[in-house]
């Protein structure tokens, strides 16, 4: 195998240029690769892609050799974040080539082995303890920790079987080499197999279940009926015991007699009915002296069609009201057990109630997405080809308006920005989640914002015009489509007109979706490799220290207010609002450098970002990093880490001229 790429901010342009030691390329014959940014600029997508597959094979290799020596740390990074995003450019520029691609393959293999590596460490500090254990005396705790391991050791060996099937493909489809880490997972998993069998021998006996069937034919209204035996593996009966038999998502439980025997009778519910066995467990409890065994059965399986009745609704709701709905289900007569129905409303889903005994209820509030009037209250079981088949049963329930109040809490300006925070409640004061505000300035609407916990809102518009003067800023609930009553409030601010305007954020999503559309996948090759050789972090980060901060823009000007945003995005960092605090930040660049750009106010992010492109790569990596955290905080439904929005801050003032942290350094890029 290559000589994978160290996770190192110290790597070499060569190193990472190269992949492979001279002793690789014999094992080898895929050629090297070079830098994927000279391959975007003539085009060769195919070799772009070849790259990537090399880097990602790399990582992959990397971390079972750390995984083999203990070093888990660096096992779960080589399969991180930065694997996570040259999967991404991978997938990005295999769309676009004719060739196969294998990102499912890197995608699963790369999840199952970081899944592997933290199954890895959780035995070996479980093991620790369960030593502890024995060596204290403490039976009972290190049967229970036995256990425990016995779990995590099958959890490995399925994954270590899944991670080297994964190596197979990627060894066949690409050419690369995975024998090292294909044996590295190998040894891994030997030894954990090997210490858990002296576990096994020392905690527990093995079992033995078998069962035997009347028929294969069954239904709910036929069920499976069989009898078996539990044994250990010497053949001694395990006599007049409990058991607990899983089948499927459902549980039995029997006895067994002098024998080790016992009777079986299962009604298969939610089973597909293409099902032609069932797994039968033996789960024993957590102090038994047992390991638990598995057999299966032969089975056909026939739907009926259960009996789904309604006992108690509701007449008339309200918003936010609680109302009992209860129920049976049952198949002539016999009550059924252990599946969900759905409880909805005006075709809102109110919640999934499990039945119980053939009853099932439910009690939960009247969301504001369901419209008042004469609803369809449903109950359904939502099955499709099934056991059971799927049923539903309705009723009409009246919705109730009820009144609401929307609320300005404060508002603040910088140049032509305008900070809204507010509140949605109804009539009593209870704060309403998940609504939609429109911000509207002078009747025209600038953005909508959904409504957080306890109904707060807030965003920061640019207002539209160019003349400075009051403006009137309304937040409006329209009420569309819930059963609030529409609202409505509003207020008065005086805008600095002298300012350009930046695009709002309606304007900014049509952009970015044009971006994509014209090519996302050379834009992301390019992003990541810009200034730097690929893989090496200096390229996916650009981070810089000890650079002079630019020094030919205005930051106190009438003309180009900077510093009042950059304050502004201080403040909300410091209020807990990490989005706002980057979108204003944002702001305050485009204001630094919007001399520099003719007609930039019609550029999106993105377009403003490539049309800029500073000479000094080092500006270019800080624009590069805001741009990436103003797109996060806008589009993504994620809240922007404080920490990150913080750093975002701190890359804008640097930006804009005002200062550097106190080590006089650029924090790296996340």
């Amino acid at each position: 195998m290559g000589a994978a790429t160290a996770v190192s901010d110290g790597e070499t342009q060569q190193r990472v240029a190269a992949q492979q030691n001279d002793s690789a390329e014999k094992r080898n014959e895929t050629p090297s690769h070079q830098n994927p940014d000279a391959y975007s600029e003539d085009g060769d997508l195919e070799g772009v892609e070849g790259w990537l597959s090399n880097r990602l094979s790399s990582q992959l290799g990397e971390s079972a050799i750390q995984l083999s020596e203990g070093e888990y740390e660096l096992a779960s990074e080589y399969v991180g974040d930065e694997y996570r995003d040259r999967l991404e450019q991978y997938v990005d520029v295999a769309g676009q080539t004719d060739g196969k691609s294998n990102e499912e393959t890197f995608e699963e293999t790369g999840e199952q082995q970081a899944q592997l590596t933290e199954a890895v460490q959780e035995y070996r500090a479980t093991k620790a303890a369960y030593d502890a254990a024995r060596q204290d005396g403490n039976e009972e705790r290190a049967r229970e920790l036995a256990r425990e391991l016995e779990s995590l050791a099958d959890e490995i060996e399925s994954l270590g079987g899944s991670v080297r099937e994964g190596y197979a493909d990627i060894e066949t489809e690409t050419g690369t080499d995975l024998s090292e880490p294909d044996a590295a997972i190998e040894t891994v998993t030997d030894e954990i197999e090997s210490e858990q069998t002296v576990v096994r021998d020392l905690e527990f006996e093995e079992t033995v279940l078998s069962l035997t069937t009347e028929r294969e034919e069954i239904s709910f209204r036929d069920p499976l009926v069989a009898t078996g035996e539990l044994r250990t593996l010497d053949g001694s009966p395990i006599a007049n015991e409990e058991l607990r038999l899983d089948i499927g998502n459902h549980t039995e439980r029997v006895t067994t007699d002098a024998d080790g025997g016992f009777t079986l009778e299962y009604r298969p519910t939610d089973e597909s009915l293409s099902t032609d066995e069932l797994d039968v467990e033996y789960v024993p409890d957590t102090q038994s002296i047992y390991l638990g065994n598995e057999t299966t059965v032969d089975v056909s399986i026939e739907q009926v069609e259960p009996t789904l009745v309604l006992e108690e609704t509701p007449s008339e709701v309200a918003y936010g009201e609680r109302h009992a709905v209860t129920g049976e289900l049952t198949v002539d007569g016999r009550s059924v057990d252990g599946v969900p129905v759905s409880v909805s409303l005006g075709g809102q889903r109110l919640e999934t109630a499990p039945v119980r005994n053939g009853v099932f209820g439910s009690s939960s509030p009247i969301p504001a997405a369901v419209e008042d009037g004469d609803r369809e209250l449903a109950v359904r079981l939502p099955f499709e080809e099934r056991a059971l088949a799927g049923t539903v049963t309705t009723t009409t329930v009246t919705v109730r308006e009820t009144g609401s109040t929307v609320s300005i809490d404060d508002t603040s300006v910088s140049g032509q920005d305008v900070t809204v925070n507010g509140s949605l409640a109804t009539a009593d004061g209870d704060g309403v989640r998940g609504e939609s505000i429109q911000i509207r300035v002078d009747g025209s609407t600038v953005d909508t914002v959904t409504t957080e916990a306890g109904g707060a809102f807030g965003t920061t518009a640019s207002v539209p015009r160019s003349s400075g003067g009051d403006v009137t800023v309304a937040a409006v609930y329209t009420g569309d489509g819930s059963n609030l009553e529409a609202a409505r409030t509003e207020t008065t601010v005086a805008i600095d007109g002298s300012t350009s305007r930046i695009p709002t954020p309606a304007l900014l999503a049509l952009g970015f979706a044009a971006v994509i559309a014209a090519g996302v996948g050379l834009w992301w090759i390019r992003r990541s490799d810009e200034g730097a050789s690929p893989g090496s972090p200096a390229g996916d980060q650009g981070a810089v220290t000890g650079e002079r901060a630019p020094a030919d823009r205005s930051t106190g000007s009438a003309a180009n207010p900077v510093e009042p945003l950059l304050e502004r995005a201080a403040e909300q960092l410091a209020a807990g609002r990490p989005d706002d605090a980057a979108r204003t930040s944002y702001a305050a660049v485009r204001r630094a450098l919007a001399s520099r750009i003719d007609g930039q106010e019609s550029l999106t992010h993105w377009e403003f970002y490539h049309t800029y492109r500073s000479a000094d790569a080092a500006e270019t990596d800080l624009l590069r990093a805001i741009t990436q955290g103003y797109e996060r905080a806008v589009f993504d439904s994620d809240t922007v880490p404080e920490a990150e929005s913080a750093a975002i801050l701190e890359k804008a003032r640097r930006l804009c001229g005002l200062g550097e942290s106190s080590d006089g350094s650029i924090p790296a890029d996340d």
